[in-house]
């Protein structure tokens, strides 16, 4: 891999790591930003030969980043819930209000 491939490679496994970190403390707008500024080093990857030397920076790489999409999964389901508890008790109060007239 070529010494420009190999620092994408590391500033890219950087801001992951960087995502990783903003997400555990819930710092979406953070993590947005560094995704953003991770693209650019991605994108420097894509047409790079990788070898066995660079395996374990590319497992690391991968293992970072689904750690922050897990993370994102959880506080999904985490708002969709209490969307859905909010949704349920807007309609009994709408009942209530109802029965009350």
């Amino acid at each position: 891999m070529s010494h420009p491939a190999q620092d994408a490679l590391q500033q890219a496994l950087l801001l992951t790591i960087r995502m990783g970190e903003a997400a555990a403390a819930g710092n979406w707008a953070l993590v947005t930003e560094l995704d953003e500024q991770r693209q650019l080093p991605l994108q420097q990857m894509h047409d790079a030969s990788f070898d066995i030397r660079h395996r374990d920076a590319l497992a690391s790489l991968e293992a970072h980043n689904r750690a922050v999409l897990e993370r994102a999964h959880e506080v999904r389901e985490a708002v969709e819930q209490q969307l859905s508890q909010h949704q349920y008790n807007f309609r009994a109060l709408q009942r209530y209000v109802s029965s009350s007239r």
